[in-house]
């Protein structure tokens, strides 16, 4: 098999975790999450991680981190259409956004390993882009000490909103959460790459002594793209001029992108694995959406966790915080 037909083969069903088949466990089943190394892999993705642990990372190689919803397809366009040099081409044509920036630990039930996507990535020639959901500790090493890692975190609140309408939109998991169940599965931990506040806590506890490590947020991005894709650029050791910077602020607004078939998962929708009238998967992409869907009772038990973990671990998130309107 091609590392083209890997490529299609690993990305055709790609819906940005938690990306399930039919296969033995689904949401909510015991031995849909496997604890790993502190990130709670969903089913199958945690069937890639001996191929994962394989990876070799190259310096030249680019690593987006998030929680799941978190702004993972935004960054990924963003860098994308940096290392291309704002060319409206390299997001516009060719393959779907997730084979140009695919799933390290993408699986489907089955998979043989030479088609996932960190077999077939650790076969190419660096320059690699692709993104995790992993924690930091769940990393292998070589991503670690030698990638640039570029790591976005979002709200809980509108994590959790987000989180809902994309699980229920997936037509293969059963998933009918309402929106205080969903909240349940983040504070119990048993929502896919949970705990939500130690991922974000893994990285920024490391962002004043990596070089290799840059840390936004998918708020900074909506508030001023600009700024974001020019310190991203210079993280990456690109010099953009404004005509390139001006492009990659058209074709990476949320609104462009809902609208190419090629980042708004429409392939997904068209071949029957999302629903877009449940949610498609582009939703509002706002920042405080959530106070649309949070009764107030239901709001004070997600600040009372909030609060409750931000003290846990005060000492890694020191001087970051929310933004949740």
């Amino acid at each position: 098999m091609s590392h083209k037909e890997q490529e299609k083969s690993a990305t055709t069903d790609e819906t940005n975790s938690p990306p399930t088949s039919a296969g033995k466990y689904k949401l909510g089943d015991e031995g849909y999450l496997l604890d790993y190394h502190g990130t709670r892999v969903p089913y199958p993705l945690y069937e890639s991680l001996p191929v994962v642990e394989q990876f070799k990372a190259d310096p030249k190689d680019i690593c987006i981190a998030t929680f799941a919803k978190a702004g993972t397809k935004f960054m990924s366009a963003v860098v994308w259409m940096i290392m291309h040099d704002g060319d409206p081409a390299s997001l516009l044509k060719g393959d779907n956004l997730d084979g140009k920036v695919p799933h390290l630990e993408f699986a489907l039930s089955g998979m043989p390993a030479e088609a996932m996507p960190a077999y077939w990535l650790n076969q190419q020639t660096p320059p690699r882009i692709f993104f995790t959901h992993l924690s930091f500790e769940a990393l292998p090493e070589s991503i670690r000490t030698k990638a640039k890692i570029i790591y976005v975190a979002r709200n809980p609140k509108d994590v959790i909103v987000s989180t809902n309408y994309f699980s229920r939109s997936l037509t293969f998991t059963g998933c009918n959460h309402t929106m205080e169940e969903t909240v349940e599965t983040f504070i119990n931990n048993t929502c896919a790459h949970a705990p939500f506040f130690d991922n974000i806590a893994g990285y920024r506890r490391h962002l004043s002594e990596m070089r290799n490590l840059f840390f936004t947020t998918y708020e900074d991005m909506l508030q001023d793209l600009e700024s974001v894709v020019k310190d991203v650029a210079r993280f990456l050791g690109k010099q953009l001029d404004e005509a390139k910077i001006a492009s990659i602020l058209q074709h990476c607004s949320l609104d462009k992108m809902k609208n190419n078939k090629l980042t708004n998962h429409s392939n997904l929708h068209n071949a029957g694995l999302m629903d877009f009238s449940v949610s498609p998967f582009m939703r509002k992409g706002i920042v405080g959406d959530w106070k649309d869907h949070f009764t107030p009772e239901l709001n004070q038990q997600v600040n009372e966790w909030i609060e409750r973990e931000q003290r846990r671990l005060r000492q890694d998130l020191q001087g970051f915080c929310f933004r949740y309107d």
